[in-house]
């Protein structure tokens, strides 16, 4: 018996996993997902994680969004109504895992691609990096079997193999010991010309030829993976019961009635956002204005903007020549403008974006300057307090999400400028706080998911709607005691 508030959802669903990170199950991802689309089968693609590039790359193969799954930053029950639904009407669901199968933030690899396998009732696939490796892998698939026997593990894909020798060993080991079919190979170096950047992919944006490199890549996976019998093997599958409750999920409610305008920076240099992060402020009322922080001559008439993150340090001098708009922000700012950056947001806001011995004026909102480093700054999972009164949260409200970037704030303790967070998990600002605040700006290193995070939206909205009577020509103090002035 199910209550009221809960649905069955039977869409076929499998995990694309791997023993370990750089397995190469992201290309093998793309690859199969633009291969299944070109069979007709309409696919919902999501990643688990936090992750923008590789998440990108897959909703572009699969012909539209690729949201995100992740129990870290939201709870099981929302993690289930957002695949339901995404996958609403959907023929098939793509899940790509992060790192290696069992990876978690514990020993005990909570909140592991496999325990988000398990929640979802969905197969596993195991891409086995077979490099330097023969009956070993065998070990690999034995392993990740006994290691947890309620990941249903299906079938296993073979990356980076050498030859048909090296084929014929690999597959006889692991379907003779683990008793788990290999469903193919793809030879070494046939994606081989895949750019990357920092830790991870080039992001499809900046890849000259994106487009070309997903038919590649459909190629190769069509030439190597038997996908017919991957299909068979991930279907049937058993329903999930999952709860559908409205008033507790943001993406499917509705709270503001006027059409606030919302800017979105949007170009090859911001283009990390969540796309549930949009989808919020749209469904909630506002009009999200998508603008390039390169080309467009100033900015917009807004009631707030939000500047998610991206690689601010590759198009640092484009940036700097479009002097015009970055006076446009820095003006609007001054005159009261509520601006949510995150990441490369901040790094933008700041007074100069310093790469080796190259200084790049940003817009100068933030007294202060951001340094790129060689090596990460702040990578992973990251938890804050907030401390301080600041124009989006409440006090006492206890933000989770990620964060990685390699650059760092120079000059913030003589700045003088408050931070409204206290870090308690990661690195953000200095390794204690976050979250700077000047005017009605919060720039963070923090990276939040709305589902996992409702107040977000609840304070862009909040702040968007004071200022909006601002530019009807009314008076407004803001409820979180900042100023509102008129522009």
């Amino acid at each position: 018996m199910h209550s009221a508030m809960s649905q069955i959802v039977n869409v076929s669903r499998f995990v694309i996993a791997a023993h370990k990170g750089g397995a190469g199950k992201t290309l093998l991802s793309v690859g199969l997902a633009a291969a299944l689309r070109k069979r007709g089968i309409d696919l919902a693609a999501f990643k688990k994680g936090p992750d923008y590039i590789d998440a990108g790359w897959l909703g572009l193969a699969a012909g539209g969004e690729c949201y995100n799954l992740d129990s870290y930053l939201f709870d099981r029950d929302v993690v289930l109504a957002s695949f339901a639904a995404r996958s609403a009407g959907k023929d098939l669901a793509l899940i790509e895992g992060n790192r290696g199968l069992f990876d978690g933030v514990d020993a005990a690899g909570s909140y592991s691609t496999a325990e988000l396998a398990k929640l979802l009732g969905a197969g596993v696939i195991l891409v086995i990096d077979a490099t330097k490796m023969t009956r070993t892998a065998a070990a690999f698939v034995l392993g990740c079997r006994a290691l947890d026997p309620g990941v249903e593990l299906r079938g296993v894909i073979l990356n980076r193999v050498g030859g048909a020798r090296h084929e014929r060993i690999l597959t006889e080991s692991i379907e003779g010991a683990a008793g788990v079919p290999v469903l193919g190979s793809v030879r070494k170096l046939e994606l081989g010309r895949f750019p990357q950047r920092h830790l991870g992919l080039l992001p499809w944006h900046e890849h000259p030829e994106a487009l070309s490199f997903v038919d590649e890549a459909a190629s190769v996976v069509a030439e190597s993976i038997d996908i017919d019998r991957l299909l068979q093997l991930v279907n049937p599958v058993s329903g999930i019961d999952v709860p559908v409750d409205a008033d507790r999920f943001p993406f499917v409610t509705r709270t503001h009635d006027r059409s606030l305008r919302i800017g979105v920076l949007k170009d090859s240099a911001f283009q990390f956002y969540y796309p549930e992060n949009i989808e919020v402020l749209e469904r909630s009322g506002a009009s999200v204005v998508q603008i390039s922080a390169m080309d467009a001559p100033e900015l917009p008439t807004l009631d707030a903007l939000y500047i998610g993150g991206g690689f601010p340090e590759t198009h640092a001098e484009r940036l700097a020549d479009n002097k015009r708009f970055r006076t446009s922000i820095a003006d609007a700012i001054a005159a009261g403008l509520p601006v949510y950056a995150e990441c490369g947001g901040l790094m933008y806001l700041s007074r100069n974006l310093v790469i080796d011995a190259n200084v790049y004026p940003m817009v100068g909102a933030l007294p202060v300057d951001t340094v790129l480093e060689k090596t990460p700054q702040g990578h992973g999972y990251i938890q804050a307090e907030v401390t301080e009164t600041n124009p989006f949260y409440p006090m006492g409200s206890v933000l989770t999400g990620h964060e990685f970037h390699y650059s760092r704030v120079a000059g913030l303790e003589e700045s003088g400028v408050s931070c409204a967070f206290r870090v308690t998990r990661g690195h953000g600002l200095d390794g204690s706080s976050d979250g700077m605040c000047v005017h009605n700006v919060l720039a963070t290193y923090v990276h939040v998911h709305a589902l996992g995070t409702p107040a977000w939206a609840e304070g862009i909205l909040r702040r968007a709607a004071e200022f909006h009577i601002v530019l009807k020509g009314g008076n407004q103090t803001a409820s979180s005691g900042f100023p509102v002035r008129h522009t």
